[in-house]
């Protein structure tokens, strides 16, 4: 289960203008050659829906660089668009001082879409192969291909291929398809980034889960990671088998939401594309984020629930999209598996992030 954010090194031949250095593709007519600490790639139909974006990140001090997939396209040389982006922000994080990558676009099924991912093959937990959307290919020093079969990510033949970040440098993807799907999240990130809520907002954690046997293993997480993060927070849980907690139905997941009383949530759980599995056996769908009534204090969410986070999938958006688009309501951002995997595993992966994340 690889779940989702919603951040040797190939010398690119300069044979033409736009394909080794930033004051190149500067040259070529691009945007300002000066340092940007974000770069957002973008479908060449919504980069003028990110100015307003941009031009908030440089209000506070974070200068955004806006670069189409055409553009991209036209001055990288390389087999694919996928491998034009990774030594365009290669490019940008080895020679500009690039710490931020913002994929401003959705993909779709077969590394298609505004901004497609790169499907590599991983081993599913049932013993098959699966393509998995693997946006941190991106941030690799290497193309995850040694054997250049145009099948990456295959652990015997391509391992040599496979480079993982190292942290310095961050990657996340907000799947939008349309300009006012921009320009709803804009004004969530103003407001999220310029009135952050006070109170127990920025401190609080909430707990939801279907699955009573994980409980123990939640107040751990709190007891020995989390609290000492969020020093002086205080834990919410909404699960009928803990004492003293609400259970994690529909109602009480949206006045969770809608209290405005925890900025970070975790939801445990299954989970499909469309929706979070209840402990009465529904789901929470679009229906449910629609209402949602959370202006202007937007929780940060993960969740360990399978599929929530599927954006290559044909049919859009799933859960995970809906909380990023919905305007004035949802989430500022989700961090969701975007296929089946194990719970525990996935569980793991969810507290290391909030612990050093």
């Amino acid at each position: 289960m690889k779940p989702v954010l919603l951040f040797a090194c190939l010398t690119l031949s300069a044979t033409r203008i736009g394909l080794a250095h930033p004051e190149h593709e500067f040259m070529a007519g691009l945007t300002a050659p000066s340092p940007a600490t974000v770069l957002l790639i973008t479908p060449p139909e919504l980069a003028e829906a990110w100015k307003p974006f941009a031009a908030w990140k440089k209000q506070i001090g974070k200068p955004v660089r806006i670069l189409s997939t055409r553009q991209i396209a036209e001055r990288y040389e390389a087999p694919d668009l996928q491998e034009k982006i990774r030594r365009c922000i290669r490019n940008h994080t080895d020679h500009l001082g690039t710490r931020w990558i913002i994929l401003g676009g959705d993909s779709r099924e077969n590394g298609t879409g505004g901004v497609p991912d790169r499907d590599t093959l991983h081993r599913t937990k049932s013993g098959d192969y699966d393509a998995v959307p693997t946006d941190i290919y991106y941030l690799s020093k290497k193309d995850w291909d040694s054997d250049n079969d145009g099948i990456y990510g295959e652990w015997e033949d391509d391992r040599e291929s496979i480079d993982y970040p190292d942290g310095d440098v961050g990657l996340g993807r907000i799947p939008v398809r349309t300009a006012e799907d921009v320009r709803a999240y804009t004004n969530k990130v103003i407001a999220y980034e310029s009135g952050y809520p006070g109170s127990d907002f920025a401190t609080s954690m909430a707990y939801t889960s279907s699955v009573p046997s994980a409980l123990d293993a939640l107040q751990t997480d709190w007891d020995t990671h989390l609290s000492k993060v969020l020093k002086g927070g205080l834990v919410r849980h909404l699960s009928s088998g803990q004492q003293n907690a609400k259970p994690f139905n529909s109602a009480n997941w949206i006045n969770l939401i809608n209290g405005r009383e925890s900025g970070k949530i975790h939801m445990h759980g299954g989970g499909l594309h469309h929706g979070w599995l209840l402990e009465d056996g529904t789901v929470i769908t679009f229906s449910h984020v629609a209402q949602l009534r959370n202006e202007g204090a937007y929780p940060f969410i993960t969740t360990t629930s399978c599929f929530t986070g599927e954006f290559d999938r044909g049919e859009d958006p799933s859960i995970g999209e809906s909380m990023i688009r919905h305007p004035k309501a949802g989430a500022i951002a989700i961090v969701a598996p975007s296929r089946d995997g194990r719970q525990d595993g996935t569980h793991l992966s969810m507290t290391r992030f909030w612990e050093h994340g």
